[in-house]
């Protein structure tokens, strides 16, 4: 069966892998979002913290792909550090 790409496996475990850590990312700002409205600040903060990590895990992941595999997941992972700017600012 053709395949629409020519991706290896690795490439294609590792698309899915940004896939997944893009989705955690948002749910963990959520969290911190969450968090902080209901007055728990260390846990908002370790909520954050986790999400910048998953977003370092991300970009290092992208480096290793090629251009036109990593361009689809650049607006995500815009929006996923501007998110993580705002609640760290306390503007979200």
């Amino acid at each position: 069966m053709p395949r629409p790409t020519r991706r290896n496996v690795a490439d294609q475990v590792s698309i899915q892998l940004i896939e997944a850590d893009v989705d955690i990312g948002f749910a963990l700002v959520d969290e911190a979002k969450a968090y902080r409205a209901a007055g728990q600040p260390e846990f908002s903060s370790r909520a954050l913290q986790e999400a910048a990590d998953i977003l370092a895990d991300i970009d290092r992941r992208l480096q290793r792909l090629g251009d036109s595999e990593s361009r689809p997941f650049l607006p995500l992972v815009a929006e996923l550090r501007n998110q993580i700017a705002a609640v760290k600012q306390g503007t979200s």
